[in-house]
């Protein structure tokens, strides 16, 4: 079985999800820097569609500053986290707009 092959139609995001959540069940005491982490690769990524002509999404900036504010203050994970998620549904509802 070829792995490369089986791993080309899925997205980064899916694979970085899939090895965060391992990564969390195999040690659970790094799971603020693993969430952290997480969501910085998930904005920069979102950065990187700028690149190609794609308007930056409220969510990518939303993502890189939790991710830093998580590495800078580990404590506050679950508002930081809850804040997210509640910012988060209400852009992809369209009950929020920000630009």
């Amino acid at each position: 079985m070829n792995i490369t092959a089986v791993l080309q139609p899925w997205p980064i995001e899916a694979v970085a999800a899939i090895v965060a959540g391992i990564l969390i069940l195999i040690v659970p005491r790094i799971l603020n820097y693993v969430v952290a982490t997480y969501l910085l690769v998930i904005g920069v990524l979102g950065l990187l569609h700028t690149w190609q002509a794609h308007a930056v999404n409220p969510q990518t900036v939303m993502a890189i500053v939790a991710g830093a504010v998580i590495l800078i203050k580990p404590a506050i994970l679950s508002y930081v986290v809850g804040i997210y998620l509640i910012l988060f549904g209400l852009l992809e509802s369209g009950l929020l707009r920000l630009w």
